[in-house]
């Protein structure tokens, strides 16, 4: 994995005083002028665990574990993204993560990876990206001004990427977009204009052609606006992703771990 060289936590600091000053001079009305569009961009410190079995076209794949069996890393920092409109009680959501992951191992058990036999004692180069679009249409079904509660639903695309390359028995691929609906929820708290405690939670479980999905997604944030547009955030989120498809097989994966960002509204 290459590091990156620009933290969110030196971006935080090189921030901070201008913040401070924009903190000090800008009033924050009662009633936001803005709010009616909103980005956020973020950091998220996740770890991962998960397994696969990968079918092929004559032999059905034998499960293995993403780090004890190919030595996949257990964490990333993939960046997230969100766009926002909110119209008087509707809201209009989009959301954006890529995950991606590399290892290399000598195996100590063989499996079968779309029809190809990775023996043990071979070495094995990995890699695992994923990629996620999500979009919620919400509806504010209690908003008063120290709490707002909306229900909703999304349209999500999960495009999964797997690559292994073995000394012996050579490459093989998974490359696979899941489409799924969900049903979505979230409660924000607001103890004073400028500041928010969020909940959030998306998920679905259903067959939707010959597809069986399993998905959760939850956050919990808080977020502090100091000059009416600028705004930090931070919170833990949980991403739990089990497919089983009867053209590829089955995919299980649970991301999580703290995340910290930056949003602007206007």
């Amino acid at each position: 994995m290459k590091p990156r060289r620009l933290t969110l936590l030196s971006l935080i600091a090189s921030s901070l005083p201008l913040t401070l000053v924009m903190l000090m001079a800008t009033p924050t009305p009662a009633l936001a002028l803005g709010d009616w569009i909103g980005v956020e961009g973020s950091f998220w410190h996740q770890s991962q665990d998960g397994k696969a079995s990968v079918d092929g076209n004559i032999l059905s794949g034998t499960t293995f574990d993403f780090h004890d069996t190919i030595g996949l890393d257990k964490n990333d920092n993939p960046t997230m993204g969100r766009v926002w409109f909110r119209l008087t009680k509707t809201r209009l959501i989009f959301d954006y993560f890529d995950s991606s992951r590399s290892g290399s191992t000598t195996l100590g058990q063989s499996f079968v990876f779309n029809d190809t036999f990775y023996a043990a004692g071979q070495n094995l180069k990995s890699d695992l990206n994923l990629k996620l679009l999500q979009g919620q249409f919400l509806i504010s079904v209690l908003d008063l001004k120290v709490v707002d509660v909306g229900v909703g639903l999304g349209v999500n695309q999960a495009k999964i990427k797997m690559d292994l390359n073995g000394s012996v028995s050579g490459q093989s691929s998974l490359d696979e977009s899941v489409p799924y609906p969900t049903v979505a929820a979230h409660v924000t708290i607001k103890p004073i204009p400028t500041f928010h405690i969020k909940t959030e939670l998306n998920g679905m479980r259903a067959t939707v052609s010959g597809t069986h999905v399993d998905i959760i997604d939850a956050r919990l944030q808080i977020e502090w606006y100091v000059a009416h547009v600028l705004g930090f955030f931070a919170g833990y989120r949980q991403f739990r992703f089990d497919v089983v498809d009867q053209d590829f097989g089955s995919v299980e994966n649970t991301f999580k771990g703290p995340y910290a960002g930056i949003g602007l509204k206007f």
